[in-house]
């Protein structure tokens, strides 16, 4: 009986040996995404071109509000010679303006968050290819992102992503 039991747990053994050697050769590493997404220079170039694409917009708004502070300027300073009619008309302009400028301000902000969501959206598909990248070329099994509590240096591969990062900038120059 005892050597019977002995058998089992040396074939049990036999059999889970072959599952350990293999888990001792699984190589993991981490990533630190959040510092990737802000460190890496295609994020700036992002922000560049959004900066750009917006630009008209940011200043006819600038210039709808340098002509409602024109008006109220002109409200305050002149209005012991303006009719009744006259005062409350500018008045009633003036309010209209401010309403139009702060729904344009309001669906300015709206597209540029819109609009910087979609490139982020592709930045980090990028970002992904290039994990998988440098992951393959460490020759390793899983790459875990920012939620580790800790990671040695040597299995962070955030420096390797971000260098491949700048490689590619450069060269998309």
């Amino acid at each position: 009986m005892m050597i019977r039991r002995w058998f089992a747990l040396l074939g049990l053994a036999v059999c889970l040996l072959p599952a350990y050697v293999n888990a001792a050769e699984v190589t993991v590493a981490v990533v630190n995404v959040i510092r990737l997404q802000t460190e890496a220079p295609q994020v700036a170039e992002v922000r560049q071109k959004i900066k750009s694409e917006f630009s008209a917009r940011e200043q006819k708004i600038a210039e709808q509000d340098s002509q409602i502070t024109q008006l109220e300027e002109k409200l305050e300073r002149d209005r012991e010679l303006m009719t009744d009619p006259e005062a409350k008309s500018l008045q009633r302009d003036i309010r209209s303006r401010k309403l139009r400028l702060g729904n344009a301000k309001e669906e300015l902000e709206s597209d540029r968050r819109l609009r910087m969501s979609a490139e982020m959206d592709r930045l980090r598909r990028v970002l992904s290819e290039v994990i998988a990248e440098v992951a393959k070329a460490e020759n390793l099994d899983i790459v875990l992102e920012s939620g580790v509590t800790w990671a040695s240096e040597r299995a962070n591969i955030t420096d390797k992503v971000l260098a491949r990062m700048r490689e590619l900038a450069v060269a998309s120059d």
